[in-house]
């Protein structure tokens, strides 16, 4: 029995010596490339979403609201009579041209300013010449007019042709000193009524 423990006490550090006495293996090292490889980028792929299309929103524009229409302008009575403003174009035939004329229904006769009146006879009649418009006429004398009071002056009333509108008339006018046509009633009479608040009504006519 001794010697049975004997041996196994042998065995067990003749082990243990061999475990002492022997050197640890080395360990091999990885062998290291002297080569360098290049490194390969890695493109990285970024996903977009797709977006969906957007439909354009049709521009509204505001519609233009129609204009009203100008009121008609208002130049005969309901009888027919042409109604006249305080001033009109009137045409007159000697001086070939419209001329701005004021309506005075106050103005029992028209009147036409000029210059350089001359009386002379003409065929046993009485005829006058003057300067209107820087134009020289010569016209009859219809009847003369006799200043108020004592003065011995007179004035020679002339017929002209006025247009104004559709009025075409050989009305009579008083020579007076200076410029300016008055349409008086006599022009007016029984064809037109005149409002003071207006001006130019009547279309120019020739």
């Amino acid at each position: 029995m001794r010697t049975t423990a004997a041996v196994v006490i042998a065995l067990f550090l003749a082990g243990c010596a061999q475990q002492i006495t022997r050197e640890p293996e080395p360990t091999p090292e990885p062998e290291v490339s002297s080569e360098v490889k290049p490194i390969t980028p890695v493109e990285s792929v970024v996903t977009v979403p797709d977006t969906p299309a957007v439909t354009p929103v049709p521009e509204v524009k505001p519609q233009a609201k129609p204009k009203p229409k100008p009121a008609p302008v208002i130049t005969k009575t309901k009888d027919g009579k042409l109604i006249l403003g305080a001033e009109e174009w009137v045409w007159l035939a000697p001086a070939k041209k419209h001329v701005r004329v004021k309506v005075d229904s106050g103005a029992a006769i028209s009147t036409i300013g000029v210059s350089e009146v001359q009386e002379f006879e003409r065929d046993g009649n009485d005829w006058v010449k003057f300067s209107a418009g820087g134009r020289l006429v010569e016209l009859p004398v219809e009847r003369w007019l006799k200043s108020k009071g004592e003065s011995k002056e007179r004035k020679a009333v002339v017929k002209l042709r006025a247009k104004l509108g559709e009025l075409n008339e050989l009305t009579e006018f008083a020579l007076t000193a200076g410029k300016g046509i008055v349409l008086g009633v006599n022009f007016i009479r029984d064809v037109a009524i005149v409002d003071g608040n207006r001006k130019y009504v009547q279309p120019k006519s020739k």
